[in-house]
């Protein structure tokens, strides 16, 4: 795996055409890379020259919707949410609300305030069913406070929480938008046949400061069964 702007040698030259791949960063984990499983090749065509350097910049498109299932699909250009905050109305929750100021394409984004003692949960409201393939979150974030990333579990009969867990703890980039690609799969397949599952993100304020987090396209992906 390269790194945008890389270079890599091709041998033999003739060997064309040539599929790419597009990596990401699993869980946010620069050392832990792996090609995307929702994008489509992009193909380098020949003919390539021996002994000499092609610049090309590839284009890695998502799937066609037909092979792709959405379990979550939050843009928040719409005011009906497809995401909640289970915890509101206790001491210190604090909600996500849509605002115009910090998109990252669109027009809007959420954003939440953490004052001091604050307490940040969000989940989508449907909850899915193990998909029986991989199953990836896509995050944006960005601001001045961690994000904790995991899932909550519900009995698959009658509906009732299991639990809330935390598995990863994202520190975003203050003022620039970053995309986390999470692996779920191993969250999800330990007991798969038992729950459903909501994608569970938490933030909270410490005792003096005030922060504040901006999240954008938030996605569950997996592949449609065949």
């Amino acid at each position: 795996m390269v790194e945008a702007g890389g270079r890599v040698p091709i041998v033999p030259a003739e060997t064309t055409p040539i599929l790419l791949a597009g990596g990401v960063w699993v869980n946010g984990i620069s050392a832990t890379r792996r090609p995307y499983p929702f994008w489509e090749f992009d193909t380098l065509h020949g003919p390539l020259i021996p002994e000499t350097e092609r610049i090309y910049t590839p284009i890695y498109r998502y799937l066609a919707d037909t092979l792709l299932q959405y379990l979550l699909k939050e843009d928040f250009e719409s005011p009906q949410l497809s995401v909640r905050n289970p915890n509101l109305g206790e001491p210190n929750a604090v909600p996500i609300r849509r605002t115009l100021a910090h998109s990252r394409r669109g027009f809007w984004a959420g954003e939440i305030s953490l004052p001091p003692n604050s307490d940040f949960k969000l989940e989508n409201v449907t909850p899915f069913e193990f998909p029986q393939g991989e199953v990836w979150a896509e995050i944006s974030v960005k601001g001045d406070r961690n994000l904790g990333v995991g899932l909550v579990r519900e009995n698959k009969r009658t509906g009732s929480l299991v639990s809330r867990e935390i598995f990863l703890l994202l520190r975003p980039p203050d003022t620039s938008w970053a995309t986390y690609f999470v692996d779920l799969t191993p969250w999800v397949a330990r007991e798969s046949d038992l729950y459903r599952y909501r994608l569970y993100l938490t933030s909270a304020g410490d005792t003096t400061g005030y922060y504040t987090l901006y999240i954008d396209d938030i996605r569950i992906i997996s592949l449609r069964r065949r």
